[in-house]
């Protein structure tokens, strides 16, 4: 049978915009390449996270948020491997307050076998070296190790 363990930490996504933002409608489309670090049950490596999102800002000032990114790096210390995570969630333009839901599968090497359910919230804002937006959270869930 499969086992379940908690798992908890930090991370720190750097957001590039893949093009500029653009005006559907009432709302603003913005689109990210996604790079960044995590710490904790989910440990990155020196490629860490590769990604992209696209956010729908509101014209209340809400956002949707969703996107796709590759894991790379080890759950609890152990064999490094790749997983493919998908994200949805909700934010605040004003405040750069995020919570997200992120869902990882399709592991290989040391994360073959292995889903996550995680809960995220963190804070966006300031550009920092590198980033057109930095940010960073915490992360809360549970890892499914599956025979």
């Amino acid at each position: 049978p499969a086992a379940a363990e908690g798992a908890s930490g930090q991370f720190f996504p750097c957001f590039n915009y893949a093009g500029p933002p653009r005006q559907v409608g009432e709302n603003v489309i913005v689109t990210f390449n996604i790079s960044g670090s995590s710490t904790g049950t989910f440990t990155s490596t020196s490629t860490g996270v590769v990604g992209a999102g696209m956010d729908v800002v509101h014209r209340d000032g809400s956002i949707t948020l969703h996107g796709t990114f590759l894991f790379t790096g080890s759950v609890n210390g152990g064999p490094e491997g790749t997983m493919l995570f998908t994200y949805e969630g909700i934010g605040n333009a004003v405040t750069g307050h995020e919570t997200l839901r992120f869902v990882g599968r399709q592991g290989t090497g040391g994360l073959a076998g292995v889903h996550a359910n995680l809960t995220a919230e963190g804070d966006v804002g300031a550009p920092s070296p590198g980033c057109d937006v930095s940010g960073a959270g915490t992360y809360t869930g549970h890892v499914i190790f599956a025979p």
